[in-house]
């Protein structure tokens, strides 16, 4: 199956162009273009542009991942949220956003609690509350909720560290060391399966969860959108059809929907290639980056690509180590750079980075050999620069996700990919983003 973009406002032609809706059973992408090359992957899947799951807060609306991490020592859970209604002391019920119960004296839990408006992370074991830690910013607890407002919330759990309760990185600890409920199924958009009418009201997504002991450059990493290498059940929760929520982790225990449970879109409903930051890419063999072309990439923004401590490779194709084209997140700038590399001769430019996650963008790279490296964010030029000569033609070897290597996994979506013929110059990289900007429905302002 083959798919193209009709109505171009400039003629166009492809040397590449990958469209994910023509991705075939998780396995590959066919070429959408004549005479380009095929898309396999690994670990990648069809993803959608979902915004997670939503909750009513009904007793059926709920995700069961089944009796996940029972009496471990360490467990750490990690989540975005944004509530459908604001929340303070004036609420009817608590809310709960996810818990592991065994019965009311053993449970786990994170909830809102409507006595006092505030959100609890609290443990309670044979008969015990070990621990009730209330969320923080920098003004002190929290007792008000905003809707419509994404929120990230990180619980752990250590035998060594104690628990830590981070909202939006800001922590609030206690020196309690007690081990997770030894029973009770993990339980997301409630406490329970089937519930009592008190879980949450909202979306949730992009859950992540581990049995170690974070660093606090893994819980940075977490609220910037990253899960570390090691995660053992991860829920992008961007399926955006069926029931099965599938686990992305070592663990590979799926999450099922519950009846009322459904996914939540926003202005963009779209395929994607699904991304999960630690083993998965996706490679085409035999590109061309020869002579002067423009590489293409529109997608969905997974990480603030703020202050991480890794290089992030978004995409890259290469001939060798003198001639290759590259698009990542810089670490040691902390920045997002465009390296073209041709003939052993290096032009390099940045995009300027200010990202929230799940926001669009639609990044640029027109090249002309010996002469101009041109960078475009959004149809805005943005940088330029130049040095690269000429590369061989064919050859190169395309990687989403990762570079040549196996590492700097990324996790961002891509909407579509393309290696186009001729560098743009500005008027036409506007032109055409806000063609892909109409075509994709994009919420972007160009």
């Amino acid at each position: 199956m083959t798919l193209a973009l009709p109505g171009a406002p400039l003629p166009v032609t492809y040397r590449e162009l990958w469209l994910p809706r023509a991705i075939n059973e998780n396995a590959s992408l066919p070429t959408s273009v004549e005479g380009g090359h095929g898309l396999a992957f690994t670990g990648a899947r069809r993803g959608t542009t979902c915004d997670g799951v939503h909750f009513t807060g009904a007793a059926d609306s709920n995700m069961n991942c089944g009796a996940l991490h029972n009496a471990v020592a360490k467990l750490w859970v990690s989540l975005r949220f944004k509530l459908d209604q604001p929340f303070s002391n004036a609420a009817a019920t608590d809310q709960y956003l996810w818990g592991k119960w065994l019965d009311g004296d053993n449970y786990i839990m994170l909830y809102l609690e409507s006595t006092d408006g505030r959100l609890y992370f609290k443990l309670r074991t044979l008969t015990v509350t070990r621990f009730s830690i209330p969320a923080l910013d920098a003004g002190g607890q929290i007792s008000s909720w905003e809707a419509g407002r994404w929120y990230n919330a990180l619980c752990s759990i250590s035998s060594v560290n104690g628990a830590r309760f981070l909202l939006d990185n800001f922590p609030n600890t206690d020196a309690d060391t007690n081990p997770a409920p030894n029973g009770g199924e993990l339980i997301f958009g409630d406490l329970d399966d089937p519930g009592a009418g008190l879980g949450f009201q909202g979306v949730e997504v992009d859950i992540f969860i581990g049995t170690d002991d974070l660093s606090v450059a893994e819980e940075y990493n977490l609220y910037a959108g990253f899960p570390p290498a090691d995660v053992v059940n991860e829920y992008p929760l961007d399926e955006g059809r069926g029931v099965t929520a599938y686990d992305r982790g070592s663990g590979g225990n799926n999450g099922t929907l519950d009846t009322t449970a459904t996914w939540k879109f926003g202005q963009l409903e779209s395929p994607v290639i699904s991304l999960d930051g630690v083993n998965d890419v996706v490679i085409a063999t035999n590109c061309d980056i020869s002579d002067s072309f423009t590489m293409v990439w529109a997608g969905k923004i997974k990480s603030t690509y703020d202050t991480l401590v890794a290089n992030k490779i978004i995409c890259m194709c290469i001939v060798d180590a003198n001639n290759y084209i590259q698009l990542f997140y810089n670490s040691a700038l902390n920045t997002i750079r465009i390296i073209v590399t041709g003939g052993g001769a290096v032009s390099i430019t940045n995009v300027p980075t200010s990202y929230s996650i799940d926001d669009y963008a639609i990044i640029m790279a027109s090249q002309i050999p010996s002469g101009l490296l041109t960078c475009y964010q959004n149809g805005v030029l943005v940088g330029n620069a130049t040095g690269a000569l000429a590369t061989p033609a064919g050859g190169g070897t395309f990687y989403l996700g990762r570079q040549s290597a196996a590492a700097n996994y990324d996790l961002s979506k891509p909407l579509m990919v393309a290696l186009i013929e001729g560098a743009f110059n500005q008027a036409q990289a506007l032109a055409y983003s806000r063609y892909l900007k109409k075509v994709f429905n994009l919420p972007i302002t160009i």
